[in-house]
């Protein structure tokens, strides 16, 4: 078992001995690492000169409605094979 595995595990087992109280302000926690994580990852994206580029090249081409540059949901998953 991987050791995210075995951390998920222990803190399963470790939440089902807590009270209700308990167990809502660790979901609320939960909830803030979760967001933070996401917080992170959108500030490192954003950081990324190149990264950041395309994203508004790709809002231009989208507000122009040059819907040609852009690749259908169906399309993906077909080329992903998914």
């Amino acid at each position: 078992m991987s050791k995210t595995g075995s951390y998920k595990n222990k803190l399963l087992e470790e939440v089902k001995t807590l009270s209700e109280e308990r167990i809502k302000a660790l979901a609320d926690f939960a909830a803030y690492l979760r967001e933070r994580e996401e917080w992170e990852a959108t500030a490192e994206v954003l950081g990324n000169s190149e990264i950041s580029r395309q994203i508004r090249e790709s809002r231009k081409a989208w507000a122009e409605g040059r819907k040609e540059d852009f690749v259908s949901l169906e399309e993906l998953k077909a080329r992903l094979n998914v």
